[in-house]
């Protein structure tokens, strides 16, 4: 044992990644076993995809990576037990323990790749240009998934690591001691975990549990064992399910999903379920799978408790803000004799109270199209004056900032089927955000026109090719756009504007801070009315500092 590299031939690779595999899937952490002075022994398990695409991947991040992984073993050799440090690369919290041998530190386990919480932007972009990344805007998109751990959470994991540590030390003795005691720490590892870890063979009856399987199903561990697995779901559709991804998806990789499960005395609670198949290395064929399942049932408390507070709070604040506007216009609309100066307080409080009331309206669709809740009172209108009333709502917001709305008014009636009032708010929303991000004195477009689904040259190329499927054959359709001349949205975010509270924010425009809420409902709203929505940007291409311009479409069915 005078090498590191000896740890090898004292210990089967394959054990090793078989080790780290385990301990990935039941913490849900990155991790690897290197030499002492950094270099990797393993594989890395779960590596993330900032650490892999980004910080490992020029010579200075890998160089940093490796210093990183050295500190990190030596202080642990150092100290005799794991330690919890920050990554010299991307300023990760990574956990090192010490694999010690006769007093001899052979090697070290690391693992994490997590946070506590956010890095600063500012602190993130300078460790990105210090090891040389030139993509930044991928490099903070890639830290921003970075999973957000408790302490605690920490040390229960250094714990555990403690454990492994431990194990493999005790491993390279020799052949006996390491039947006798892998035997006894991997109970001691399981037990550890506070989720429940369940082994079943190919016909998924239950092989081994651990001590929380107990806790979270209420069975004596012994009378788990023998039992099917698939007693312990409640219901047909969690079976169902987790037949399929056992059989279909789960050959190559792990599937995470929630099911249903239930108690010893058939109380029913969800869960977060990872299921694995279990393959010999050797043979190369499934001899069974392993399944973490953890009880969700307080996630799921909290979550029904944050969307009723939504509810709540939305009905709460739309009747007085609907009161407030109804004063106002009816004050506005008196005999009484304004100056110009008045008028206009008075116009910018109407709209004020407009704009709150939408909010609320926006929150509220929100929640009731999640909780399927949400009813549409249907009526046939025409979409040119649900176009013209919006225009004409946001007049002063519009005018406030020189902003022109051209809207090329068709001539035939564009009518449809649906609920007026949401499909208002839909524009209003869009037309908002055009005003909000177009600079002074700029121009809006607005266009409506009326296609057909079975004439695919006259859409081609305004509907995207996976907006497409929506289109039916002789049916006719509305096309509505919205086109304006702000700073446009990057392509990397189009796909996401859509996601309820997502937002860009830049430094250059602070302005663009927002609630994150008018364009879930758009999309909620039209795909309520059978339509899709989608946008594109840049409209142009301008030359650097000006701005390119987004257009915003979406399309209904027409009557």
């Amino acid at each position: 044992m005078e090498y590191p590299s000896d740890l090898l031939n004292l210990i089967g690779e394959v054990d090793l990644e078989e080790i780290l595999t385990v301990f990935t899937r039941a913490m849900g952490v990155a991790s690897i076993i290197t030499h002492v002075d950094g270099t990797p022994i393993t594989k890395p398990h779960n590596f993330t995809r900032l650490c892999e695409r980004y910080c490992r991947t020029t010579k200075e991040g890998i160089k940093k990576c490796k210093q990183s992984d050295r500190y990190g073993g030596r202080e642990s050799a150092r100290k005799r037990e794991p330690v919890i440090y920050n990554c010299l690369n991307a300023g990760l919290i990574d956990c090192a323990a010490p694999v010690v041998v006769d007093g001899y530190h052979l090697a070290t386990v690391l693992c994490g790749q997590v946070l506590e919480e956010p890095l600063e932007d500012d602190v993130a972009r300078e460790n990105a240009l210090s090891i040389g990344i030139s993509d930044i805007s991928g490099y903070m998109l890639e830290l921003a998934q970075i999973p957000i751990m408790s302490r605690s959470r920490l040390l229960d994991i250094v714990n555990l690591m403690a454990l492994i540590t431990k194990t493999v030390s005790e491993l390279v003795l020799g052949k006996y001691r390491l039947f006798k005691s892998s035997q006894e720490y991997l109970n001691v590892l399981i037990n550890s975990v506070s989720d429940s870890i369940i082994s079943t063979d190919n016909e998924h009856n239950i092989t081994m549990v651990n001590n929380a399987s107990e806790h979270i199903f209420q069975w004596d561990t012994s009378e788990l064992a023998g039992r099917s697995i698939l007693s312990l779901l409640a219901g047909q559709k969690s079976v169902d399910t987790y037949l399929d991804k056992a059989s279909n998806h789960c050959q190559e990789k792990s599937w995470l999903g929630e099911l249903l499960a239930k108690k010893s005395d058939q109380t029913e609670f969800p869960v977060r379920l990872s299921i694995s198949a279990i393959v010999d290395p050797e043979k190369e064929v499934n001899t069974g799978y392993v399944a973490v399942v953890r009880d969700i049932s307080e996630e799921k408390k909290v979550q029904r408790m944050k969307e009723e507070l939504v509810a709540m709070v939305t009905h709460d604040m739309r009747n007085p803000v609907l009161s407030v506007g109804k004063a106002l216009q009816l004050l506005a609309a008196s005999d009484l004799a304004f100056g110009e100066r008045q008028l206009e307080i008075l116009t910018m409080a109407i709209g004020t109270t407009n704009h709150i009331y939408g909010l609320a309206n926006d929150l509220l669709d929100n929640y009731r199209s999640e909780t399927g809740q949400l009813s549409l009172f249907k009526t046939i209108f025409d979409i040119r004056d649900i176009v013209r009333n919006s225009i004409q709502q946001l007049k002063f917001y519009s005018d406030d900032k020189g902003i022109t709305i051209r809207y090329r008014v068709p001539q035939e009636p564009l009518k449809l089927t649906g609920d007026s009032v949401r499909l208002t708010r839909v524009f209003t929303n869009l037309f908002e955000n055009a005003i909000k991000y177009s600079p002074e004195e700029g121009i809006i477009e607005v266009s409506t026109i009326m296609v057909s689904g079975s004439d695919l040259k006259s859409v081609e190329n305004s509907v995207p090719s996976h907006h497409k499927k929506v289109l039916v054959d002789g049916r006719f359709y509305i096309l509505s756009e919205i086109i304006d001349g702000g700073v446009g949205i990057p392509e990397k975010y189009q796909n996401s504007v859509f996601d309820k509270f997502f937002t860009i924010e830049t430094i250059n425009l602070p302005e663009r801070r927002s609630v994150g809420i008018g364009l879930a409902v758009c999309q909620q709203m039209v795909e309520a009315h059978d339509g899709c929505i989608w946008v594109k940007s840049p409209m142009t291409q301008c030359g650097p500092g000006r701005n390119g311009g987004c257009i915003f479409s979406f399309i209904l069915p027409a009557v």
